[in-house]
């Protein structure tokens, strides 16, 4: 009985252990199937990985070689610049010493040319010297000549005038002298006899009054005889307004339409606009005893 009883313990023990280790087995085996699962993935990845160093590996030895003939080019670049520069500086030594030869001899010219130009401006200010001195003394002379003859000028004109006022006075005189016989031989006529009154001698004498006046407003009154003339003309005048005479002249009064005279006009444009002035009497307007006997002759100057 015992014998079975451990034969049975015995075969349940076995029983128990049988079925625990086929669960054992079968997680192992799932596990080992994870971990070989695992290992083909590591592999492609190794193998995806081997790619792509293969790839970098050949992208690396092309960017070598683009090294390699870059730097091959550097160096030809730096051969060519060190030959150019050998050149450049061959060219620049050239080119200096080409222009020092020319500067010396820009200078050399220079120099032979200020010396000429030099030579030729003494000459010109010398001969410009002498064309002045003659000028000047050409001038001078002329100027002393031109002086002389105008002080010849104005002493004949002095002269002139002198023998002028000397005639002047004379006239005054002679018709002081007609004026007072004709008054004497006007008064000798009878009372009874009427006769017409000649004027031709007052008319006459009113002229040279005029004429006179004139000219002693052109003249200085430093010239010799003037102021023996004026007073023999102011004389003559008294003398004419006794007679009942009377001389209006106009001279340097405005003009203007309704003078009774007779007219010539000049034009002078240095006048202010619209002026007339009446510059110069040739006969003047006289009057007897109120009545007009002669109408005046004038020039009037304007600018209108």
């Amino acid at each position: 009985m015992n014998k079975i009883l451990l034969s049975l313990l015995l075969l349940f023990g076995l029983t128990c252990h049988a079925e625990a280790s086929d669960s054992e087995l079968q997680g192992v085996n799932e596990k080992v199937s994870t971990l070989t699962q695992r290992v083909e993935n590591l592999s492609g990845e190794n193998q995806k990985l081997r790619s792509e160093v293969s790839s970098l590996q050949s992208i690396v030895e092309f960017l070598q070689n683009q090294l390699i003939s870059v730097e091959a080019k550097s160096d030809s670049i730096d051969n060519a610049l060190m030959t150019g520069v050998a050149s450049n500086t061959e060219l620049a030594n050239t080119n200096h010493a080409a222009a020092t030869e020319r500067i010396q001899v820009v200078e050399t010219d220079s120099q032979n040319n200020i010396r000429k130009i030099t030579v030729w401006g003494v000459w010109a200010i010398v001969a410009l010297l002498i064309v002045a001195i003659i000028v000047y003394i050409v001038l001078h002379r002329g100027i002393t000549k031109s002086t002389d003859a105008i002080s010849s000028i104005r002493d004949a004109q002095k002269n002139l005038e002198e023998e002028s006022v000397k005639l002047d006075t004379k006239l005054v005189e002679l018709l002081d002298k007609q004026l007072l016989m004709e008054k004497q031989q006007s008064k000798g006529v009878s009372s009874n006899t009427v006769a017409a009154i000649d004027h031709t001698l007052a008319l006459k004498v009113a002229d040279e009054i005029t004429r006179i006046e004139m000219n002693l407003s052109r003249m200085d009154s430093s010239v010799k005889g003037y102021k023996q003339l004026s007073k023999a003309v102011e004389r003559i005048k008294n003398n004419f307004q006794a007679n009942g005479y009377e001389i209006v002249t106009y001279i340097g009064q405005p003009y203007n339409e309704g003078m009774r005279i007779n007219a010539d006009f000049v034009i002078d444009e240095e006048l202010p606009e619209g002026t007339r002035t009446i510059t110069s009497v040739s006969k003047p307007q006289v009057h007897h005893n109120g009545e007009l006997i002669q109408k005046a002759t004038v020039t009037v100057t304007q600018n209108i």
